[in-house]
């Protein structure tokens, strides 16, 4: 979830994780009946808008079509620039202080604590951002983590938790009102705080139709982007402008997003070469550096200083994309004809050299894994129909779920880095002198 113009954390609480989305709508429908968060929406849009908030009557949450995630839905056609929702000012748990610390301590845990005296009990009450696993919760011991196999976010999971009990806490151990806040504070967040109804639509990258403006009592309004048909999800974009990849998003939210997926590693050879020899051509073509790059004669300036692949679709994707072809990302819908220009365009201007230098890290990332993707896509199957077989007999295991999604989620890296070769191989990209 992402303001215009301003850097926000996002709502995960109507994304459920891959491993549990079932695509039979009969059981979509029996469990939408079952759901508080489905059935309870009227009496949370009357608590909204009884403090002055605006939702169109045409919005509902349910799941969308053909899965078992939540999420906003149009009821019936909903015209471009139609107000969607309006959270006025007084509604936003404000982010009063820049010390985060302060903000949660401060601002979110006293209102928790006053429970039903609070302005924002049922808001709370409607909340379920501590009913997900995400990779800050998962068991630093446990198979999940194993699952990763080392690629990004390995390492980074628990760093929030890791920052708030050392800077917060100062070591104690964190009660469990300190976990609902943080989790909500890292799950819903937005730059002017906590925003209610904003948070609960659902990323898509691809699909985005609505846009946000906030008025300087920071109201929030959520407008139409486009035409909205009855029956399509409502959705924002937790990684507008390419500022968070794909390893991001699952790593803040714990779920693989949908095409498109911007994903980014670091090769530390080419980088270390680069540090011994600033003539280099990893760093003189502006590779090692996006920020205070060296220009070279095409002014080719990459949207960060990591490997990265903007994966548009299974088969189409842009190497070492540039802050410009990124940005599309969260801000407009592209045609898929649209995309396939402007790759073309984009590769006719990188270097071959670089391009290698992408395919070669990507090939050595790939063999240095445990299992290929073959053998991952098998696992995952034979995961899910244990984890079912569980389910049914009430005994799943947090863990076992949490692992599932760190496989799903190392396939998908997998086959971008894949794709990257095939992308080499058959593409035209500028012939140079240089080999990194």
């Amino acid at each position: 979830m992402r303001l215009a113009q301003l850097s926000t954390i996002a709502s995960v609480v109507f994304v459920l994780p891959y491993a549990l989305v079932a695509a039979n709508a009969a059981d979509s429908k029996s469990s939408e009946e079952n759901d508080p968060l489905i059935s309870g929406f009227g009496n949370f849009v009357s608590w909204f808008r009884s403090h002055g908030g605006t939702v169109d009557d045409r919005i509902i949450i349910g799941h969308e079509p053909g899965t078992n995630i939540r999420g906003m839905i149009a009821t019936a056609p909903i015209p471009a620039n139609t107000l969607l929702i309006h959270t006025p000012g007084s509604l936003v748990l404000k982010k009063q202080y820049k010390n985060r610390c302060l903000q949660i301590r401060e601002i979110i845990i006293p209102e928790l604590e006053a429970g039903i005296e609070s302005k924002w009990h049922t808001y709370f009450e409607f909340d379920d951002s501590s009913g997900h696993n995400i990779p800050s919760q998962w068991d630093r011991s446990g198979r999940a983590m194993d699952e990763l196999q080392g690629l990004p976010p390995s390492g980074e999971t628990h760093r929030h938790i890791n920052w708030y009990q050392d800077a917060c806490k100062e070591g104690k151990e964190m009660s469990d009102l300190d976990w609902k806040a943080l989790i909500m504070y890292l799950t819903r967040a937005a730059d002017i705080g906590l925003v209610p109804m904003y948070d609960l639509m659902n990323h898509h990258n691809g699909r985005i139709n609505t846009r946000l403006e906030v008025d300087d009592k920071r109201a929030l309004s959520v407008i139409a982007l486009t035409d909205i048909p009855a029956g399509e999800p409502i959705f924002n974009t937790y990684a507008r402008g390419g500022t968070e990849s794909s390893v991001d998003v699952f790593n803040g939210y714990g779920f693989v997003e949908d095409y498109p997926q911007l994903w980014e590693w670091t090769d530390e050879g080419l980088m270390q070469l680069s540090r011994k020899n600033e003539n280099h051509a990893y760093g003189r073509y502006g590779m090692g550096n996006a920020h205070a790059y060296r220009e070279d004669d095409l002014q080719f300036v990459p949207n960060t200083e990591h490997h990265e692949v903007l994966m548009i679709s299974p088969t189409l994707a842009a190497l070492l994309p540039t802050k410009a072809l990124v940005y599309t990302l969260g801000n407009a819908r592209r045609p898929m004809a649209d995309w396939e220009k402007l790759i073309a365009a984009h590769h006719s201007n990188l270097r071959i050299s670089h391009a290698n230098a992408l395919a070669d890290s990507a090939e050595r990332t790939l063999a240095g894994l445990p299992t290929t993707i073959e053998e991952d896509e098998l696992l995952v199957r034979e995961e899910k129909s244990r984890l079912k077989k569980a389910a049914n007999l009430s005994t799943v295991d947090v863990d076992d779920a949490d692992a599932i999604r760190a496989i799903e989620y190392r396939l998908a890296f997998k086959k971008a880095l894949r794709l990257i070769t095939k992308v080499v191989e058959r593409e035209t990209f500028l012939n140079d002198s240089d080999e990194l």
